[in-house]
């Protein structure tokens, strides 16, 4: 009696995968004739049924119903669900992970990699037209299609990360920046990126654990040096911030923008009083030195051009304010000072001119400008300024 229950049980098994296989095959048929509604009501009911649960050509032929879907143009069939894209690519990860024989591994594959490049294309596009979320979620979606297979599209979902930094999303940059970590992707970039943004989100610890991170892989990387700097610089940290500098200029003194940066970090020495007296004259030396070695090795560099000019306007008014507090029978030194500043007014001057040069539409530049003509009597080069100043105004 008991064989013939288990008789009974192998033949009731075997006539419900046969029945389900007629519907996987009728689910076949419908994608055929084009009648996606009842392709895609046939072989949910397969792949729902135990007996054929885990059956790899039912959920590849899922799959590419789901995709027929997607790429329907007839309003009916894209109204049957509202993203057959997922479900494809879900559908496609089963049939590959069901698949032990690789009977469909190639045709699998074709069909993801088909939707990833079709995506890849798409965020392009969105890329192009600076519609960076939209290029953030197609970037995305290509690089999952390719994770249905196991195939991790590193370099798809690294452009997704940052389409999400351009499009502000920090968060989602953040996830995917860590995801690529966790796919073992080697790029200094996303060490150097992914720690910004911890940066930008006062996140000192997260963003310096980042750099470390990278430094053990990349420990002769200048970004990653230079990102380490900049977490100094944000957080306060001056002295740790001048040290990283001066090492970064033995590796490259070719680079301006290491230069620059060391000058505004003297600049700021220079203007900090609870510094001592020597410690800010020489730190405006300095700082001269600094963004003078920037514009040796660029002229253009608009922004050591600026910050000279203005590190010397400053001077400047320091001395003014120095004169302005003397007693009226102080009149000698009172000349002597008002020389002086007259003499870093002069020195700012070219810098400022090549700054104004460089971005003419830069109003403070201008307004330093006409401060330095009218203090040092260029009455023609003062009318000069005032039409440019008024002329963007009127703007």
């Amino acid at each position: 009696m008991r064989k013939l229950v288990l008789l009974l049980v192998s033949v009731l098994t075997f006539t419900a995968v046969v029945a389900q296989k007629n519907v996987r095959q009728t689910a076949s048929n419908f994608l055929k004739e084009g009648k996606l509604d009842k392709a895609l009501e046939s072989i949910n009911q397969c792949v729902q049924d135990p007996s054929t649960a885990q059956d790899a050509k039912a959920w590849f032929l899922r799959g590419s119903i789901y995709l027929e879907v997607f790429n329907s143009k007839d309003e009916k069939y894209k109204a049957l669900d509202p993203d057959p894209v997922s479900k494809a690519i879900d559908s496609y990860k089963k049939a590959h992970e069901f698949d032990t024989k690789k009977e469909f591994a190639e045709d699998i594959f074709a069909k993801v990699n088909w939707l990833r490049n079709n995506f890849f294309n798409q965020a392009v596009d969105f890329y192009n037209k600076k519609q960076f979320r939209d290029a953030m979620s197609a970037f995305e979606t290509g690089a999952n299609a390719l994770s249905a297979v196991d195939v991790q599209d590193t370099l798809a979902l690294f452009y997704a990360a940052a389409c999400a930094s351009r499009a502000n999303d920090r968060l989602k940059a953040k996830e995917i920046y860590i995801k690529l970590l966790n796919q073992n992707a080697k790029s200094v970039d996303i060490y150097n990126y992914l720690s910004d943004l911890y940066r930008i989100d006062k996140d000192s610890s997260n963003a310096l654990k980042i750099i470390r991170q990278g430094q053990k892989l990349y420990p002769n990387d200048l970004k990653l040096f230079l990102a380490e700097t900049n977490i100094y610089l944000t957080f306060g940290n001056t002295d740790k911030a001048l040290r990283n500098l001066k090492v970064a200029i033995k590796k490259d003194s070719s680079n301006s923008t290491v230069f620059f940066a060391l000058g505004t970090i003297y600049d700021n020495i220079s203007n900090d009083t609870n510094r001592s007296g020597g410690e800010r004259a020489e730190a405006f030396n300095n700082a001269i030195n600094a963004y003078q070695s920037a514009l040796r090795i660029n002229p253009d560099y608009f922004e050591a051009n600026y910050n000279l000019g203005a590190l010397f306007v400053n001077k400047a008014a320091v001395i003014n304010d120095q004169a302005n507090k003397l007693t009226l029978d102080a009149s000698a030194e009172f000349n002597k000072l008002k020389a002086e500043a007259d003499h870093y007014l002069e020195q700012a001057l070219p810098y400022l001119e090549k700054a104004s040069e460089l971005q003419p539409g830069d109003v403070n530049t201008l307004y330093s400008l006409k401060q330095i003509y009218a203090r040092t009597n260029k009455p023609d080069k003062l009318k000069e300024i005032n039409n440019k100043i008024e002329g963007l105004q009127k703007k």
